[in-house]
């Protein structure tokens, strides 16, 4: 691999690999979030896409611990 190509190729694999993950994580916990009856904060589905699209594992983990873990405020 000479210079031109290497920036390129890394982009192409970053485009395959990084994007679809991703978006798998993001319309994952979109789909959960729509289907809760109570949301953490009353955050809306769309906003979570929005989160864990842009930190994809720390998103999906903010997402579980705001509303699946015992440390949220579920109402009684």
């Amino acid at each position: 691999m000479n210079i031109i190509t290497a920036p390129l190729f890394i982009t192409i694999f970053w485009l395959v690999m990084f994007i679809p993950t991703h978006l798998a994580i993001s319309v994952i916990t979109y789909r959960d979030a729509r289907n809760l009856e109570w949301s953490a904060l009353g955050i809306k589905p769309f906003l979570w896409f929005g989160i864990a699209f842009s930190l994809p594992i720390l998103g999906m983990f903010i997402y579980w611990v705001m509303n699946y873990s015992t440390l949220s405020k579920q109402p009684s």
